[in-house]
């Protein structure tokens, strides 16, 4: 496989991850879900042995966690090992940072919450007829303050 290819996987897996993030604090879950193949797994990085399949449910798990804190993934460290021309693998650390959503505002935004996780994400991604998926995505949590 030519370099530009790898490079151009590379950066298609990496925007999946930034955007799961994104999406995953702005609350749209149904764009998060697009970013995954229909038959994907996912375990969150609190519980990373209970695995949730199909983007439906999926879906489902996401909307039925409560809406009663404000959340920021901070994620750094992404690296993606390409295998071939439809699969890739990738690992990335996740800070998160959450509030209240009832925190009162003050001038620099609301005060986060003192306890926080340090966690890594582990991503297998897919090359799809709609382009690059999540087809697994796990983690755990490595550090909380």
């Amino acid at each position: 496989m030519e370099i530009h290819q790898i490079q151009s996987i590379e950066q298609a897996c990496t925007r999946l991850v930034n955007q799961f993030s994104n999406f995953n604090d702005a609350g749209d879950y149904v764009s998060l879900c697009d970013l995954f193949t229909p038959d994907a797994s996912f375990a969150r990085p609190t519980d990373p042995e209970k695995f949730t399949s199909g983007t439906e449910n999926i879906l489902a798990a996401f909307q039925g966690r409560p809406n009663d804190r404000i959340t920021r993934h901070i994620i750094s460290n992404i690296v993606i090992e390409v295998a071939d021309d439809s699969t890739a693998k990738g690992i990335c650390y996740a800070t998160l940072f959450m509030a209240p959503v009832d925190a009162e505002k003050a001038k620099f935004g609301v005060k986060a919450n003192p306890s926080q996780f340090i966690g890594e994400f582990y991503i297998d991604f897919a090359l799809t007829p709609d382009g690059w998926k999540i087809s697994r995505q796990t983690g755990k949590i490595v550090f909380t303050t």
